[in-house]
């Protein structure tokens, strides 16, 4: 990844059990996808906690140039339509449980990228 990672928590203190899974899920998916620009996620916590009451997660995941382009086709966008920047949201009672699902959530976006043929071949 070019740029650091970058971690914010909202209506929390910053939780070392949540940065962990965080920089433990971004080591198993640059494995699967070794080409991030960036990295940006923010833990936001719920204001009270009350019955029902979720952890949201909110990844920015920076795409290189030529994956940007590709993404873009993809989704069916024009380049420069924020292809740049694949969002991922995800929300669960528990915030570790949220990154772990956004994460998942960005595997199966990046999965049709990964496995399409690169026209540059």
């Amino acid at each position: 990844m070019i740029s650091p990672l970058r971690i914010e928590f909202h209506n929390t203190p910053p939780l070392e059990p949540v940065e962990s899974r965080i920089r433990q899920e971004l080591a198993e998916f640059e494995k699967f996808y070794n080409r991030l620009a960036s990295c940006r996620i923010d833990v936001e916590a719920p204001e009270h906690e009350r019955r029902g009451s979720v952890c949201k997660v909110r990844m920015d995941l920076g795409l290189p140039a030529e994956d940007a382009k590709a993404w873009a086709e993809l989704q069916g966008l024009n380049a420069g339509q924020g292809a740049e920047h694949m969002l991922v949201n995800a929300q669960r009672k528990d915030a570790a449980m949220a990154v772990h699902a956004a994460f998942n959530i960005a595997r199966r976006r990046l999965k049709d990228l990964v496995t399409v043929p690169s026209k540059h071949s």
